[in-house]
């Protein structure tokens, strides 16, 4: 990760200079020299830990990989809590010394288990039949796309709380039955969904836990689903979250590269 971030950074700052440059043999010791400063200063603006205490300065940046478990269920089909995976990456940075925000990607496996179905049908005749179903499990996968606004309101405290918007697009959505086949549900399913993140983290050495729920507003799906599953419940879901914090401190860097290499 500090690699990929340092060569990031000189890149930048190589093509970002305030004057574009041709390169010829007056400027190739310039830039040289610049390629070289450059490595000495991005690596002494490497944030090597998070500060304990909260503290953080503006233009902070973080590029963060996370990894964490999602408990995800389905309220209304009657399931269990469904554990799955969650991971990604994100960026955050901070606006004022207590405010910054995030823009993460993340893959997630929701879904609910030990779901029963009862199906009744009445007949022509008048007589009504009623059938269960089950237990399925249901697998729904996603891709996340989250922009948060996380306030640290303590400086000398490790803690902060994040809210912001949550858009989800469904990957893959089965039901299985046990000991029976298994159903594709992705035609059914919403293709898209949004919510309400709310939460709370602490920040320990070099690592960020967080734990979070989402607030959703409509439901999996609005039709029936293979005849005798229909996950038209809404989602239920909690995020937990460990994540490395490594990142660059940008209001380290030095002011020449806004100049470019001028004489």
């Amino acid at each position: 990760m500090k690699r990929i971030l340092l060569i990031t950074a000189i890149l930048f700052m190589a093509l970002t200079n305030g004057q574009a440059q041709v390169l010829n043999k007056d400027n190739t010791k310039q830039i040289g020299q610049a390629v070289k400063d450059g490595i000495k200063d991005v690596r002494d603006a490497i944030v090597q830990d998070t500060k304990p205490t909260g503290e953080h300065e503006q233009w902070d940046i973080y590029a963060v990989p996370k990894i964490g478990l999602n408990l995800s269920n389905l309220p209304g089909i009657d399931g269990k809590v469904k554990i799955g995976l969650i991971g990604g990456v994100y960026m955050e940075m901070f606006l004022t010394k207590n405010i910054a925000i995030d823009v993460e990607t993340q893959y997630s496996h929701q879904g609910s288990s030990g779901v029963h179905r009862t199906l009744i049908t009445t007949e022509a005749s008048g007589i009504t039949t009623t059938r269960e179903y089950g237990p399925y499990d249901f697998k729904l996968d996603y891709l996340n796309t989250n922009y948060i606004v996380r306030w640290y309101p303590w400086r000398d405290l490790p803690w902060s709380f994040t809210t912001g918007l949550h858009t989800s697009y469904i990957i893959s959505a089965k039901a299985k039955l046990k000991g029976g086949k298994e159903h594709n549900l992705k035609d059914h399913i919403y293709k898209g969904d949004v919510a309400i993140p709310l939460g709370v983290s602490y920040e320990w050495s070099q690592w960020q836990i967080e734990a979070r729920y989402n607030i959703y507003f409509r439901k999996v799906a609005g039709d029936a689903i293979v005849q005798d599953t229909k996950p038209t419940g809404e989602h239920e879901q909690w995020d937990i979250y460990a994540a490395p914090k490594l990142g660059l401190n940008l209001s380290n860097l030095p002011r020449h590269y806004n100049t470019g290499l001028q004489d």
